[in-house]
């Protein structure tokens, strides 16, 4: 038994007696800071409502250019036919195609929050309050979604950076919002084959 008085102390460079060596641990947290995930769990709804939108605007203007083209088309051959309201549908076809070519950018831009549609979508959905009822009530939620507090924060740069550092959180769409979209398609389907075959 050793009689030194420093016996009682560990060795030099005994790193697991050192109260001043670094503590390692491991962590399965997900990529990004602790913030980062809070701040993106706390606005993915929002943020999945405006690519909502998106998809919304893009199947409009799917429908808006095809229906552009057929009464362009319609137009020019009713016209050279000598067809008294041949201009008319000229006229709708012409206001349709670059209608359709603004939701289509539109619908690009809010599905991938681009804050540069932000002020364009906000106008589509002030023009969509005209068609009352079932329009005015869809165009006032998706004027929620765009100019309010969330939406704003969520076209932010600070929150473009949050989504770049958590590439790992994704929205998972729940079966009800399938079958709403799924629904408003067959809709939209029905209305036209009713158009067409009612003409």
């Amino acid at each position: 038994m050793s009689n030194s008085p420093w016996s009682d102390f560990p060795a030099a460079g005994s790193a697991s007696q050192n109260p001043y060596a670094p503590t390692e641990f491991t962590t399965n947290l997900p990529m990004g800071s602790v913030s980062d995930v809070e701040t993106r769990n706390k606005f993915l709804n929002h943020e999945a409502s405006i690519q909502g939108i998106g998809a919304l605007y893009l199947l409009g203007s799917i429908f808006l250019l095809i229906g552009g083209a057929f009464l362009v088309i319609g137009g020019l051959a009713s016209t050279a036919a000598g067809q008294p309201d041949a201009l008319l549908g000229l006229i709708v076809g012409l206001v349709y195609l670059p209608l359709g070519l603004l939701q289509f950018w539109v619908g690009r831009g809010l599905r991938a929050i681009n804050p540069k549609v932000r002020t364009a979508s906000i106008v589509l959905s002030v023009i969509g309050l005209i068609g009352f009822p079932i329009g005015t009530i869809i165009s006032a939620y998706f004027l929620y979604l765009l100019a309010s507090k969330k939406g704003e924060f969520v076209f932010s740069a600070e929150y473009a950076r949050v989504r770049a550092a958590t590439p790992e959180i994704k929205y998972r769409t729940s079966w009800i919002v399938w079958g709403f979209l799924i629904a408003l398609i067959l809709l939209i389907v029905l209305g036209i084959l009713a158009a067409v075959l009612g003409a």
